[in-house]
């Protein structure tokens, strides 16, 4: 079961509020992005449930960006809000962390190995990886599709994986 992106953006603050290292737009926009491409990756399912839109900086989660817009170039310094719509249709406040089911309990686990991989990179590393010749935001942007797919991202990292022993 996806999660909302916000959940997963609150998870990086959390741990980059651990770490006493801040994060800025740009770096929850990618490791929101690595998060989910690994997830797809490694379960074949996706991590968070919002689109990935194709940017002049590379992938981008349009709730994240406005959620998170009023910091500029500058730390992060609020966790994210997402409303959601239940089924009688009353807006309720999302979950704003990763939950304790086996789901979140896996997607933590997800975060906290992109936290380990790319957590500590800075801005602009992290929109160098995402900008690797063939990755799925040069596609999508090349193509002017404003959408980058689940398909294209599963399929870009699952050729990252190490090979089966």
């Amino acid at each position: 079961m996806p999660f909302p992106a916000t959940a997963v953006a609150n998870e990086l603050l959390e741990r980059a509020e651990e770490s006493r290292s801040g994060l800025t737009q740009i770096n929850i926009q990618k490791l929101v992005y690595f998060a989910h491409g690994w997830h797809l990756a490694w379960k074949g399912e996706p991590l968070i449930f919002d689109s990935i839109e194709a940017w002049q900086y590379g992938p981008v989660v349009r709730n994240l960006y406005n959620q998170f817009k009023r910091f500029g170039s500058d730390q992060i310094t609020d966790k994210a809000v997402e409303f959601l719509f239940d089924a009688s249709g009353r807006a309720v406040l999302a979950p704003s962390c990763l939950d304790e089911t086996p789901n979140g309990k896996y997607a933590k686990s997800v975060v906290g190995a992109i936290w380990k991989q790319y957590g500590q990179l800075k801005p602009f590393q992290l929109v160098e990886l995402t900008h690797a010749p063939g990755s799925p935001w040069e596609k999508a942007w090349k193509a002017k599709q404003p959408l980058i797919s689940n398909e294209e991202i599963q399929r870009y990292f699952s050729e990252l994986l190490p090979p089966a022993s």
